[in-house]
């Protein structure tokens, strides 16, 4: 790419120096009259490398000058040189006190002229990505650039879930994720996805969740390959977006499609998918379980006599009491108005029966409600089946032989 130098030199011996020794290296525009010159700015100012000025020329035209060629707009940062037919005076070297980045006599040998003037446009390149990293850093999202290593050239916030973050003179530059974040999963995560990047060429978007610091959150990151005028892969660029509210506002959706709400237990699909998981899983290791199926007595009378509000304060608590009956990897659910279901891993028939009795005695002494007694019917995995359906048709069996011999009482499939 031609270098494009404006020159704002009048005729004589000094345009004449610098056409000798810039001519056959750039493209020179020249203009002899300082009018010309701002006008010429205007248009064409994002396409010049530097502007050349003759110091006492501009003097003459211009009391402000330098604020003339500068102009308004902060983002065209162009070097401006001043130029002196020869060595330059105290007066000159004041104009680097007021913008000018050099000063260059009409003498200087043309490689060394040129050398100056790009190295020149290089620092004010390298000024300009300094300004635009401070306005990145209004920006809510964080951005960053990593080289081909992984390592941070830079990044416009710092998170709490760094290590030092909050140490002002830290600084994350030339740090791999692996030696700056608390978690080190997500390090590990973030990494194998920068190698992905770096040897495909293609980026990738990805969601992950930060417990850090007693804070949990949820960061997407949008991350995207830097290539060079050749197609090559430089770098990684990327975006780090706070979806926390989003991302619990899903889980609750979730949630609330897979839970009832009033006895916060599973509902009745989700129960039934999460057995059939269970149940499949339990075959092929040789597990065994047990499905309990349980029944409130005379659930109607209640909601008759103390009112619908009443009932559901009992159905309520009596979720309450299977919830914290069970562990995690069993599975509760409410899968009709008062009956409930229940996979239960690695018990037997003895087992099972002791829950069905806890169960049943805790129901019994709840304070402040009406007496609800329970039903249960149980059936054992694998003996009575090993489908959901086949253990769903032995348990309630079962819960009906309960309900027809009295209520308030459990029973354990038995062949007829």
């Amino acid at each position: 790419m031609t270098d494009k130098l404006l020159l704002i030199v009048p005729e004589g011996p000094t345009l004449e120096g610098l056409k000798a020794a810039l001519g056959g290296e750039c493209e020179l525009m020249i203009r002899t009259e300082w009018d010309e010159a701002i006008i010429t700015l205007a248009g064409k100012r994002r396409e010049l490398t530097a502007i050349l000025v003759d110091l006492a020329f501009a003097r003459e035209s211009e009391d402000d000058f330098l604020q003339e060629l500068v102009g308004d707009d902060p983002f065209a940062l162009i070097p401006i040189f001043g130029v002196t037919a020869g060595r330059p005076t105290e007066e000159d070297a004041d104009c680097l006190d007021h913008g000018l980045y050099d000063l260059l006599t009409a003498e200087t040998p043309g490689k060394l002229m040129l050398r100056r003037i790009r190295s020149a446009a290089r620092a004010v390149d390298s000024i300009s990505f300094h300004e635009i990293e401070k306005l990145l850093k209004t920006l809510p999202s964080n951005i960053f650039l990593k080289d081909t290593e992984g390592r941070y050239v830079f990044c416009t916030h710092y998170w709490h879930h760094l290590n030092h973050a909050d140490d002002p003179n830290w600084s994350i530059r030339g740090k791999t994720d692996l030696e700056i974040r608390k978690d080190r999963g997500n390090a590990l995560k973030a990494m194998e996805a920068d190698r992905r990047i770096l040897a495909t060429g293609v980026g990738t978007d990805y969601v992950i969740e930060e417990n850090s610091d007693g804070i949990r959150e949820y960061l997407e990151l949008i991350k995207r390959p830097v290539f060079d005028d050749n197609g090559k892969v430089t770098g990684i660029v990327a975006l780090i977006n706070d979806v926390t509210e989003k991302e619990l506002l899903k889980l609750e959706l979730e949630k609330r499609a897979q839970v009832d709400q009033l006895t916060e237990l599973l509902n009745k699909s989700t129960t039934q998918e999460l057995i059939e998981i269970r149940l499949t899983a339990g075959d092929k290791a040789g597990k065994k379980g047990a499905l309990m199926m349980i029944d409130l007595d005379n659930f109607k009378m209640v909601n008759d006599s103390f009112g619908h509000e009443t009932g559901d304060r009992v159905l309520a608590e009596v979720g309450r009491v299977i919830r914290n009956s069970f562990r995690g990897a069993d599975v509760a659910g409410r899968v009709g108005g008062d009956e409930f279901m229940i996979f239960v891993q690695d018990v037997d028939a003895e087992e099972a029966a002791q829950l069905a009795e806890r169960i049943s005695a805790q129901v019994g002494e709840l304070p402040n409600l009406p007496d609800v007694t329970l039903s249960i019917g149980i059936a054992l995995f694998p003996t009575h089946g090993k489908t959901f359906a086949e253990l769903y048709r032995a348990a309630d069996t079962a819960l009906y032989r309960s309900k027809k011999g009295g209520k308030a009482t459990y029973h354990v499939y038995a062949e007829s």
